[in-house]
């Protein structure tokens, strides 16, 4: 139906053109929240990935320090002198590795013990080297430690070492270990047969 009476038609402002649009962003603010919270969640995002890098990094490899002057000719020092870095200064200093310093390093166990060991097999009697091996071998530390004593001489020290060695060959012996030095070992094999025989001694034949 056509209006009758154009003259009363109200116009529309700017007034009115901005409170339509108003109350048109408000319903659809109150209509549809969802598409609000996921507008924001996008933009966070969006923030996110765009701060991260681009190319991920590569593990870098490990590069030992390099070493000091100094160091190096210690180690090239303790190589001339065939003993561990660890006893180059006690060397330098008293020609020897104290049996004390050894035999506290034996009880540490580990690297420690093992160039404490290869001191010891220099300062102990020639004799008692197949002794230590067997305590070695059977990590029996405590018959190592009582071959020590803090007032000792190192004189003192090598006859307890012989006393013990001499006590383990007579053990040695009464089990019947096959460790026992033989007589093969030392290059004296018994005789075959027929090896020694004197042939003046043979019988001769009766003359006829």
């Amino acid at each position: 139906m056509n209006d009758q009476n154009p003259q009363r038609r109200k116009r529309r402002t700017c007034y009115d053109q901005f409170r339509k649009r108003w109350l048109e962003s408000r319903h659809a603010r109150t209509t549809n929240p969802a598409a609000s919270a996921a507008t924001q969640l996008l933009g966070i995002f969006s923030f996110l990935v765009g701060r991260m890098p681009i190319t991920v990094p590569m593990p870098q490899r490990y590069v030992a320090p390099t070493m000091s002057p100094w160091h190096a000719q210690r180690i090239d020092a303790a190589r001339f002198l065939g003993v561990p870095t660890r006893y180059l200064d006690i060397v330098l200093t008293k020609g020897k590795v104290p049996y004390s310093v050894l035999i506290e390093h034996i009880r540490l166990g580990g690297a420690t013990r093992r160039d404490a060991l290869d001191e010891l097999r220099k300062t102990i009697p020639v004799e008692s080297l197949d002794w230590l091996a067997h305590i070695e071998k059977r990590a029996l530390w405590s018959e190592l430690s009582c071959c020590f004593r803090p007032d000792a001489s190192n004189e003192d020290i090598h006859v307890l070492f012989l006393k013990k060695t001499l006590a383990w060959v007579e053990s040695q012996k009464k089990s019947g270990s096959p460790s026992e030095p033989t007589e093969t070992k030392h290059g004296l094999e018994p005789p075959k047969p027929g090896e020694n025989d004197d042939p003046d001694d043979e019988p001769t034949p009766p003359a006829p």
